[in-house]
């Protein structure tokens, strides 16, 4: 009878297998989150211009882009309808504001339920690393996408603030050339909602975006309101929808005034640089974009 000798893997065989495979994996990882990153930068660009052309055909509807917030009141328990609300019909939402309904947007918003506490993906980035759709600051829907505060103007007479809405042609410095919207994620920065000012949601950050200081500025412990800035989960930069519909990925290295110290008081940023003349509207600067 023949007897056959079964051949085994010794163990130094084995591990040089291991070793084998444990830098294989080493080297397919980063190209997989390279990739992954870029998909996300793309869906984050195409949920920013859809922002851009919402908000452009809120502009031809009503002749004028919406405010961040309108304050009526001082008394409201929940808080004021909000940019988001007013973008939906033209963001394919009608049904969800529809659940909202914010009738002539005079009235307190919805208490805390499912319809304001869901987050619709157009509002969602998905490099935000904090996955949760609840910004806890208030309990309502996350929005990773907030306008500028000098384009969606709030209104708010607790501030002395009562202002008009801004149209294209209040926009001087040219549409190409000033931010309507940026990106804010949840780790360096508050990210925003979507639903308005809320009334326990301790800042109106989480309705417009500054750029006072430079971009993805930590907020830390918060000393000169960078809780405002724009913040991004993308490699190197942020998207920015800009007033003519267009998108641009800004650079973190973009040049940028970096010791403003007004923040809080909410006088913009007067420095001539790139970034924070791109944020202002009518400040004659010439502006040449990289």
């Amino acid at each position: 009878m023949n007897q056959y000798k079964r051949k085994a893997f010794t163990l130094i065989e084995l591990l040089v297998v291991i070793a084998i495979i444990a830098i294989l994996i080493g080297l397919l990882l980063p190209a997989v989150q390279k990739v992954r990153e870029a998909a996300n930068r793309m869906q984050c660009s195409n949920n920013l211009k859809q922002m851009g052309l919402a908000s452009q055909s809120y502009h031809n509807t009503y002749n004028a882009l919406p405010k961040s917030y309108d304050l009526i009141r001082l008394s409201f328990p929940n808080g004021f309808w909000g940019w988001g609300v007013r973008l939906m019909p033209f963001l394919e939402l009608q049904s969800i504001q529809n659940l909202l309904n914010p009738g002539d947007y005079m009235g307190d918003i919805p208490g805390i339920n499912t319809t304001t506490q869901s987050a619709p993906p157009v509002f969602l980035c998905p490099s935000d690393s904090n996955s949760n759709k609840i910004n806890p600051r208030g309990n309502y829907g996350k929005s990773n996408y907030l306008p500028s505060q000098l384009v969606f103007v709030p209104s708010n007479p607790a501030q002395g603030a009562i202002r008009n809405n801004i149209r294209i042609n209040d926009i001087s410095d040219g549409t190409s050339n000033t931010f309507l919207m940026g990106e804010r994620e949840m780790k360096n920065g508050w990210g925003g909602v979507w639903m308005g000012y809320l009334t326990n949601g301790g800042s109106d950050c989480l309705t417009y975006g500054r750029a006072d200081l430079p971009p993805n500025t930590d907020v830390g412990a918060d000393p000169n309101c960078q809780r405002h800035g724009w913040t991004s989960g993308h490699s190197g930069g942020l998207n920015f929808a800009f007033c003519d519909g267009s998108l641009r990925f800004i650079s973190n290295n973009i040049e940028s005034h970096k010791g403003y110290t007004l923040s809080c008081t909410g006088v913009p940023n007067p420095a001539n640089f790139l970034y924070q003349n791109l944020y202002r509207i009518d400040d004659g600067n010439v502006v040449t974009l990289p």
